[in-house]
């Protein structure tokens, strides 16, 4: 089990900040959290060490680059032996349009979400995980028709109670 840092009010302030703006300069984060800018780097510099804030990323607006098709993929394996979840997971870490893979409990094994340039792209990714190398039994895509509530950051105040908060 990983260690759990101790999350204190400011440390959730700042993660809170950091989640709605990645791109905050470090003044103005601290005038936000009410930190003097040297003690909010060095508390950030200390969430990025402990591995809290693992990456900083952009969310693009898809539909202004190209046209796509986004769909959440079942995947269920043919045998669940170590290895055989292994390869699996070997292969699609190689598959860009596979943008994340989560291994489930229930009667499937993995759920993935993929986003291909079509249909004909798709077609393409299905051929290659059904042939047989990977030990796919079934493979089976569900279409994004539209994304009702996307991804907004998490619910820190839900998920964790700071340390000396009141």
């Amino acid at each position: 089990m990983a260690r759990r840092h101790m999350i204190d009010e400011m440390d959730f302030k700042i993660m809170k900040r950091l989640q709605l703006d990645a791109r905050i300069s470090n003044v103005r984060l601290a005038e936000d959290v009410h930190l003097s800018p040297s003690a909010c780097l060095e508390r950030v510099k200390a969430l990025e060490k402990d591995g809290l804030i693992r990456r900083y990323v952009a969310d693009f607006e898809l539909t202004k680059i190209s046209s796509t098709v986004m769909l959440l993929v079942e995947v269920i394996l043919q045998n669940h032996r170590e290895g055989d979840f292994e390869r699996f997971l070997a292969a699609i870490r190689k598959r860009n349009e596979v943008l994340e893979c989560y291994k489930i409990g229930g009667r499937i094994d993995y759920l993935m979400r993929v986003l291909c340039r079509d249909i004909d792209h798709y077609s393409e990714l299905s051929d290659f995980m059904s042939r047989g190398e990977l030990g796919v039994e079934k493979f089976h895509g569900h279409v994004v028709l539209a994304i009702d509530k996307a991804f907004q950051g998490y619910p820190l105040e839900l998920l964790i109670e700071p340390h000396g908060r009141d």
